[in-house]
């Protein structure tokens, strides 16, 4: 994962690149209860702008934002008033989290996809897994190898009076990855600017994250597409796929 976020970050809100997460909080907190699950201490892997932070400390969760971003972090920090909260904000790798423990729910939206391997996977999955406490969640989403081969290769994002998005992808068979170029045109009085960045999302096959997890002590009490039914991978297909695993009560 590089900082290709630096460039993408003041329109990344703008983009509706935030709006998953934003949708999916607080049906994903809804679900986990329904479920039995309990808890306040909440970690949220890859916050970017912070669209799960906010709903989470509006809602009384003593919640950590981490991001590799310190320009992801920083907009995240601006639009959240952290006085009277238990909000602690981060700036590291998702792979290394060893100052955390005895976490309720460790939650990852619109991240994983960014990792280079699965074996990044597996170290993400090992640390969440010692960072929870026992018979706490993780819950995680991921686009799908068909959701990432299947998006629209060129189009115009955002089109308004001061702002101009043009995104083109591209799907790389060989290292079963989308890659997004972005094109953004942004007016300042009578000057326009122009820059660009990358964003590339990597796929990877459903049973063998499953795998992955059990490999790391979890085991899944769930899988949701992304409208939040469950899923069957033996069965359907789904763009994207939501993960609900759980660490045992015993270790």
């Amino acid at each position: 994962m590089t900082d290709d976020y630096a460039a993408l970050a003041p329109v990344y809100d703008r983009l509706g690149l935030s709006g998953f997460a934003e949708i999916v909080t607080p049906q994903i907190i809804a679900f986990a209860q329904a479920q039995d699950w309990a808890g306040r201490r909440v970690v949220d892997l890859g916050c970017g702008t912070g669209a799960s932070v906010r709903w989470l400390t509006a809602n009384k969760f003593s919640t950590v934002g981490i991001d590799l971003s310190s320009a992801m972090l920083t907009l995240a920090q601006k639009s959240i008033a952290s006085s009277g909260v238990g909000l602690r904000w981060l700036q590291g790798d998702m792979r290394a989290l060893d100052d955390l423990h005895d976490i309720d729910l460790v939650l990852s939206l619109d991240t994983l996809n960014e990792l280079n391997s699965l074996r990044d996977l597996e170290m993400v999955f090992g640390a969440v897994f010692k960072a929870l406490a026992p018979g706490k969640l993780f819950v995680f989403d991921l686009h799908t190898i068909e959701g990432l081969a299947q998006r629209t290769p060129l189009s115009y994002i955002l089109d308004t009076d001061d702002l101009t998005v043009l995104r083109a992808e591209e799907f790389d068979h060989e290292r079963l990855a989308n890659i997004a170029q972005y094109t953004v045109f942004e007016r300042a009085g009578y000057l326009w600017r122009r820059w660009s960045t990358t964003r590339t999302l990597r796929g990877f096959p459903i049973q063998v994250v499953n795998a992955l997890l059990g490999r790391a002590g979890f085991g899944i009490m769930a899988l949701m597409t992304e409208q939040m039914q469950q899923f069957d991978p033996t069965a359907m297909r789904a763009g994207r796929v939501v993960f609900f695993a759980q660490k045992p009560e015993s270790v």
